[in-house]
């Protein structure tokens, strides 16, 4: 069953790479950059989680199809930092 997973989530990753091009290549769309996003958050919900016996291929292949994710998550994290601020102000400073 977690490879069936394993390659749904290759799959949906590949069809949110595609839309993540056909923004650069064809214009932006707002609905193309919420499906890619939306694909990429999928994909990191649908991946098998680690187990004792897991192969290093699926180590290798967990570090390349998340790898959006976290940047996805990086961005969102360091925007609500910025906004946030130590003492409950709006720590962005213009």
């Amino acid at each position: 069953m977690d490879d069936v997973r394993a390659v749904i989530a290759i799959f949906i990753s590949c069809i949110s790479g595609y839309l993540v091009f056909d923004l650069i290549a064809n214009g932006f769309s707002w609905g193309l950059l919420i499906a890619a996003i939306l694909g990429f958050i999928i994909v990191h919900i649908l991946w098998p989680r680690k187990r004792d016996g897991d192969s290093a291929w699926y180590d290798v292949l967990e570090l390349i199809f998340d790898l959006p994710y976290r940047c996805i998550a990086l961005c969102v994290r360091g925007i609500g930092r910025a906004i946030k601020g130590g003492d409950g102000d709006i720590g962005i400073d213009i």
